[in-house]
C-alpha cells in the first residue's frame, strides 16, 4: 500500500536534483560572469534551500507515507478508520520547505475525526 521506493532509487531522484541545481547555477554563472563570490553564495544559497527541500521530501515521501495494511482505530471510538487516499501536507523547515504525501484515515463513526499519520 506505502509508496516505497528503494534506497537506489531515491539516490538517484536526489542526484538528479543536484544535477538540475549544478545547471541552474552554471547557467546562472554564464549569465552574470562577473558575479561576486558574495552574489554567487546568495545564488547557491537560494538554490541549495530548494534543493534541501526537494531532498527531505524524497527521504521521506520515499520510505513512509503513512500508509499502512491494517487501518488505524479511531482515538474516541475505537472503530476501524477507513483509508481516504492521500493527500499533500506542506511542510516548511530550516533548510527547506517541502510537500509530504501522507495516507488520509477518517472515521466513519465520528464526525470530523481524521488521521494524518505517521504523524507531525
Amino acid at each position: 500500500m506505502t509508496r516505497k521506493l528503494s534506497k537506489e532509487k531515491r539516490r538517484a531522484q536526489f542526484l538528479e536534483k543536484a544535477g538540475q541545481m549544478f545547471e541552474e547555477m552554471e547557467g546562472w554563472y554564464d549569465q552574470y560572469p562577473e558575479a561576486s563570490f558574495g552574489e554567487i553564495e546568495i545564488k547557491a544559497r537560494q538554490e541549495r534551500r530548494e534543493l534541501m527541500g526537494e531532498a527531505i521530501g524524497i527521504l521521506v515521501n520515499g520510505r513512509n507515507t503513512g500508509a499502512s495494511v491494517e487501518a488505524p482505530v479511531c482515538s474516541k471510538c475505537k472503530k476501524v478508520m477507513q483509508f481516504k487516499g492521500y493527500r499533500d501536507k506542506e511542510v516548511r523547515g530550516l533548510e527547506g520547505d517541502t510537500v509530504l504525501e501522507r495516507a488520509y484515515y477518517v472515521c466513519p463513526e465520528c464526525k470530523g475525526e481524521t488521521i494524518f499519520p505517521p504523524g507531525s
